[in-house]
């Protein structure tokens, strides 16, 4: 991760460079420029001082080249850098005198003359005094006595800034011409073009001009770019460390605060934004100290509360299986009452018909009926299975085994469930089971057990007889629903929602443990039993069992089995 302080330094250095640059090329333009102009002035100066020059002008007029000497003279002198490339001066039709510096490696006739005559100008009217009065001079052509310069080229690649200017003939007056100017009487012919005797041609090399404009970048506007640039980055890393090195030690600060540390405070005391962030960290340090002591004095009052929560807890725990223990020893009084009561009769009944025939057989010569003799075995045989069945039913609400489930088929379950009950005559039955049902996936014998205690249940309520309809059909993709409907009494409203109950029992012989442990099973297998019953009108039980379809894995029957 890089630092604010890298960032910070990064950014204001590419700043610096970037002004830096700027600078140094504005300069740098301002250096050609200035250089540029001192040429132009420099060899402006020189051809007007040389067409100026009475001594030019003589010999020009008398073609004499001698007298060309002591002004070229001059010219040099004032070339000081040896800036001069060349130098031409011509007349009208000849070229009297030409030169070229030593370290010219051209011919002077690789130098393009310029003898052409210069445009006429036109110079404003103006306003001339005599005694008269005054008069307007008209505009009169004029030849300019202004050089002109250019930039030239040559083969060789060396580069001249030229410059040309006409050589006029002096002007002389005559002593009429000067008494009337004196006079008032008329004006000078001012207007008149001055006959040109020649031009002046010099060429100053940009040689020079780029070695000052090299001098000047080494030796002002480089280190100036350089001192820019340190300065700049002298600067950066002080405000870095006068800015970040605060920020680094709050951060630090910060971490001991983290860790629980509160009494670290920052010493910056600058009136700045640092100096007003300083002051309030402070602040906010001591307002998370007085939170945090706030905070542990809750702390202590919470544990003592969860302290005294645990202890009230663990009385009412101790309370509730005093509660427990006692509702058992009233369930297991209720229980045992009622195995007492129901065990009772059928026990009476097997001792009575035992003592009749013991009777019987203490006589020898006493003839027994054997009609009467298989009664009595009937109802000992009767009474006993209605005894196991109480034992049995008790067995199963305390101990309902876990069920070990197998696909099987609907069909085969109910079957075996009526062949295991002796129907009474005046109950019909009547099957309507969907073709290609799918298997369920249950525990057979369980699941016969619970059938059985609904077709007993049903033919319970229908004493003078009736129809038993058992239905089987798919709903949904995971349940197969199977309902036992009778048409017998019914069961009231306000007995719906007790006779899934332990104990619980409308019938006057009975332990009503039967439908709490066909609950119970159904609960493991994982599926659902309701009821759905008109006092008066029959009464629908309604069972829902998973299917053992080809997508239920491994796992969902392993969980079953738990």
């Amino acid at each position: 991760m890089i630092g604010i302080r890298i960032k910070l330094i990064l950014f204001t250095s590419m700043l610096v460079i970037v002004i830096g640059i700027l600078s140094c090329l504005f300069f740098l333009s301002h250096a050609k420029r200035q250089q540029g102009e001192a040429l132009k002035s420099f060899g402006t100066s020189l051809v007007l001082l040389l067409a100026q020059d009475n001594e030019i002008k003589h010999a020009l007029h008398s073609l004499q080249p001698a007298f060309l000497d002591a002004p070229i003279q001059r010219i040099r002198e004032l070339d000081r850098e040896d800036e001069i490339g060349y130098l031409r001066v011509s007349s009208g039709w000849a070229v009297m005198f030409e030169e070229k510096a030593s370290w010219l490696t051209v011919d002077m006739r690789e130098i393009p003359a310029t003898m052409d005559s210069p445009k006429p100008t036109i110079i404003p009217s103006r306003m001339v005094w005599t005694r008269g009065g005054s008069r307007t001079v008209g505009e009169k052509p004029r030849t300019s006595e202004e050089p002109r310069h250019c930039c030239i080229t040559l083969d060789s690649g060396e580069e001249f800034c030229d410059f040309v200017t006409p050589i006029f003939e002096k002007r002389t007056f005559s002593e009429e011409e000067f008494a009337a100017q004196i006079l008032g009487e008329g004006g000078v012919a001012e207007g008149e073009i001055q006959p040109i005797l020649g031009f002046v041609q010099i060429g100053l090399s940009h040689r020079k001009l780029s070695e000052r404009i090299h001098k000047i970048i080494w030796q002002s506007i480089i280190p100036l770019g350089l001192c820019i640039v340190f300065g700049g980055i002298c600067i950066t890393f002080f405000l870095t460390r006068y800015i970040v090195s605060p920020l680094r030690h709050m951060a630090d600060i910060t971490l001991d605060i983290a860790k629980g540390n509160f009494s670290r405070t920052v010493d910056i005391h600058s009136r700045d934004e640092m100096g007003q962030l300083s002051v309030n960290f402070n602040q906010m340090t001591r307002s998370l100290r007085a939170l945090c002591d706030e905070k542990e004095k809750i702390m202590t009052q919470l544990r003592d509360h969860i302290n005294s929560l645990c202890h009230a807890n663990k009385e009412l725990k101790d309370a509730q299986e005093r509660l427990l223990r006692s509702e058992k020893l009233a369930v297991v009084g209720k229980l045992a009452s009622g195995v007492g009561h129901e065990l009772r009769n059928p026990l009476g009944a097997i001792r009575n018909a035992l003592f009749i025939l013991k009777k019987n057989s203490a006589y020898p010569g006493m003839s027994t009926d054997p009609h009467k003799a298989n009664h009595l075995l009937e109802i000992i045989g009767k009474e006993t299975e209605r005894s196991i069945k109480i034992v049995n039913d008790l067995l199963g609400f305390s101990r309902t085994g876990k069920p070990t489930v197998f696909p099987a088929k609907i069909h085969s379950i109910l079957e075996s469930s009526l062949s295991r009950l002796r129907m009474p005559e005046k109950v019909n039955t009547v099957m309507h089971l969907e073709d290609s049902l799918p298997p369920v996936l249950v525990d057979a014998n369980q699941i016969e057990q619970v059938f059985m205690n609904l077709i007993q249940n049903a033919c319970d309520a229908m004493p003078t007889g009736g129809l038993l309809t058992i239905r089987a059909q798919r709903e949904g993709g995971d349940f197969l629903t199977i309902t036992f409907t009778d048409t017998g009494c019914g069961i009231p409203d306000d007995k719906k929602n007790l006779i899934f109950d332990p104990l619980f029992t409308t019938k006057p012989k009975g332990l009503g443990l039967g439908l709490a442990v066909s609950s119970s099973i159904i609960q493991r297998h994982g599926g659902y039993i309701d009821v759905a019953s008109k006092e008066g009108a029959g009464a629908t039980f309604i069972v829902k069992l998973p299917v053992a379809a080809s997508q239920r894995s491994e796992a969902a029957v392993s969980s079953l089995q738990k």
